[in-house]
Formats: C-alpha cells, sequence, structure tokens
C-alpha cells in the first residue's frame, strides 16, 4: 500500500506530533508499505536514513506563507506511482498539510486527516484559514488524537459529519515497571513527582511551578519533596529564576533532554507524573507514564480524560487553585497518593497499541470509501 503522510513540522523537531507521525511511519513501514513523510522541514536529521522523507524547500516561513512554492515535489510524489492514501496531519497553523490535503483530494486520491491540538479556541481563525482551501467541497475522513479534540473540530468545521479518534500510538507494554509497588507507604518518605516535555509556553510549567509553590504553603514544613524536570526549550532560563523567585529550588530539578531508556528508569522510581499543559490534546508522555505505573495528575477538559479516571489512576482538575490544592493532598497525605499509585500500576491503561491500530485501519477504510472507483489494496495492519 502507498501511504503518504503529510506534517508541517516532523523530526528533527521535537516535538508530539512528530513522535507520532515517525512512528506511525515506521510502522507501516516495517509492515511492508511503501510510505513517505512530506514535510515542511528543510532539515534532514537521523530519521532521514530509515524512512523516505520528502522535505520542503529552504526557509520554512517561506512554505508557512506560500506552501504552494513546493508544488513541484508534491505534484511528482501525487502522480507518480498510485498513491493509496493521503494521510495529513493538522495542527493549529498547517499550511503545507493543507496544501497537500487539497491537491491529493483535487486527484481523487483518498485522504484521512487526523487532528493534533485543540482548535475551538482558535476556531474562527481555523475557520477563516480554511476558506481558501474549500474543505466543505472536499472528500476526507476526518479524525483527532482523542475524544475532546474531535469534539472541537467538529464544533469549529461544522460541514464535517464524523471525526472518530485515533490515539496516538504508544508502546505503552514497554513502559511497565516490573517491581511492583509496596503494599505499605513508607512513612516520611520524599515523595517523587516527574513532569516530562518541551519547555515551552504552550506547557505552561510556570503554572505549575505557581501551584507547587502555593501547594508547599499547605504541607507541614520539612516536607521531602523531588520534582524532576525532564526536557529542554525556550524557557528554561525564565523556569529557573522563577523556581529561585518562589524558593522552590531545595524541591524542583531541572534535568535537561534525556532519551526514552532513561525517562522510564525516572518514571520507575517516580510517585506521580504531573501533566503541566491545560490544553493538552492527548498527552503522549503522560500515558508513558500511566503505562509504567505512575499516576497523573492535570487538567480537564482535555486529552488525559481518555485514559486517566479521575481519583482512581490519577487527578484531573479544573485550574491553578485546584491543582495546588490537588498537589497539598497528595504530597501530604501519602495514604491517599499510595492508593493511586496501587491502582494505576495495577489496571492496564485505557488506551494500548491495538486501539490506535485499529483506528488507523477504520480510518484509512472511511477515506478509501468515499473512492469507491479507485482499487482497493490490502491495507495490513499489525500492532507492535
Amino acid at each position: 500500500m502507498r501511504i503518504i503522510h503529510v506534517a508541517d513540522s516532523f523530526p528533527p523537531d521535537v516535538g508530539g506530533i512528530e513522535r507520532q507521525v515517525e512512528t506511525l511511519a515506521r510502522r507501516q513501514t516495517a509492515e511492508g508499505h511503501d510510505v513517505t513523510v512530506i514535510t515542511a522541514v528543510a532539515e534532514q536529521g537521523a530519521v532521514d536514513r530509515d524512512l523516505t522523507v520528502a522535505r520542503a524547500a529552504e526557509g520554512r516561513w517561506l512554505t508557512v506563507a506560500f506552501p504552494w512554492r513546493n508544488h513541484a515535489m508534491v505534484a511528482d510524489l501525487l502522480d507518480g506511482s498510485q498513491v493509496d492514501i493521503v494521510h495529513a496531519h493538522f495542527t493549529v497553523v498547517s499550511p503545507l498539510a493543507i496544501f497537500v490535503t487539497r491537491e491529493a483530494s483535487r486527484r481523487g486520491i483518498p485522504v484521512a486527516i487526523t487532528v493534533h491540538s485543540l482548535w475551538w479556541k482558535v476556531a474562527v481563525a481555523t475557520r477563516v484559514s480554511t476558506l481558501p482551501f474549500g474543505w466543505g467541497r472536499m472528500r476526507a475522513a476526518w479524525s483527532a488524537v482523542s475524544t475532546v479534540a474531535a469534539e472541537h473540530v467538529q464544533r469549529t468545521l461544522l460541514s464535517v459529519d464524523e471525526v472518530s479518534v485515533l490515539p496516538n500510538l504508544v508502546d505503552t507494554p514497554w513502559w511497565v515497571n516490573p517491581r511492583p509497588v509496596p503494599t505499605k507507604e513508607t512513612p516520611q518518605r520524599e515523595v517523587r513527582l516527574v513532569l516530562v516535555g518541551r519547555l515551552k509556553k504552550r506547557k505552561h510549567v510556570d503554572e505549575f511551578l505557581d501551584a507547587l509553590a502555593e501547594a508547599r504553603k499547605q504541607v507541614p514544613p520539612g516536607t521531602r519533596v523531588k520534582v524532576s524536570i525532564l526536557g529542554d526549550g525556550p524557557r528554561r532560563k525564565d523556569l529557573l529564576a522563577q523556581v529561585e523567585r518562589l524558593g522552590l529550588s531545595d524541591w524542583v530539578h531541572f534535568l535537561g533532554y534525556h532519551p526514552s531508556g532513561d525517562i522510564k528508569d525516572v518514571f520507575h522510581e517516580s510517585d506521580l507524573f504531573v501533566a503541566s499543559s491545560r490544553q493538552e490534546a492527548f498527552g503522549i508522555a503522560a500515558l508513558e507514564a500511566r503505562s509504567a505505573g505512575l499516576p497523573v495528575i492535570g487538567y480537564r477538559p482535555n486529552g488525559l480524560s481518555d485514559f486517566i479516571t479521575d481519583g482512581v489512576d490519577g487527578v484531573l482538575v479544573a485550574d491553578g487553585a485546584g491543582m495546588a490544592d490537588a498537589l497539598a493532598t497528595l504530597i501530604g497525605r501519602p495514604d491517599e497518593l499510595h492508593r493511586l499509585r496501587v491502582n494505576a500500576a495495577t489496571l492496564p491503561p485505557r488506551v494500548c497499541p491495538e486501539d490506535a491500530v485499529r483506528a488507523e485501519t477504520e480510518l484509512y477504510e472511511r477515506a478509501r470509501a468515499m473512492h469507491p472507483e479507485r482499487r482497493r489494496p490490502v491495507l495490513r495492519s499489525v500492532a507492535r
């Protein structure tokens, strides 16, 4: 099967959509499909050694403003050997993905679309930006990475009848902690929190630090807490200054970027994962932590609700004040944190690789059903 993925962002860029598109492309390639990724990122990376990547011309902002400047490259790919499906991956702003989607639709190529962000707050901007591409007239099968993201798409694009959920493909068994949670909590033990993600404004790490400072006021003096923040990004310097200003330097430690193996080791030594973003369309790192047996504290409503049950294997709060209170409760009450840890370690995550593979197969079938005139290839899907 000839599959073309298109995503404006792709490795060596770092982020959730980049990881997900790479994971999908690698799995499909391993299954024997002919896979190409089209991206607006001109810079090559290690991924180019293993995958076929068609990169836009140099000058990324020119591609953002004028995606059709890559028309020749796109036409060569779409008009070459028969393309069975184009799978476009959208965020809030995805000009190249939109352009390729339109070009594929004009050629009668089945199109599947997955939205990786929450759209509702930018609904007007999204509608205006898509008017030139005639989405209302385009045949495409729509999906989003979570239930709440799918609801955002339907509220934003009123002409779209069905938006399925295609969860991110996470190898949940790989993260499992082989050591069981102790039957009893050790008194006066250090409480270990972990946060993983890019240190960017939209991850709201600064708001978490404010909430942590408020929580500290509510717990007994001398309470031992260690917060490990894994990841890097443009806000690192500002966040370090904030930690000093809030008097949290004895609690909070910035560990920088680490590969997945190191992150898994930290998960297995921690008690609670912090999902700091209030606008998490899915939450790949949170699902990885949950798979490692960690309860998750985060916000609602967002993508976490698809695999975290409030009060069972985590805590979902509405705002910063709720985050501060929940942190104080979990830090100050080891019995409650231990209950959540036992649940997270013994109950399987509600999202697993088989769910993602099944949803992908169904999405592609919906896209191809919109073009009954085309020869239907066999789609092999095996969870890995």
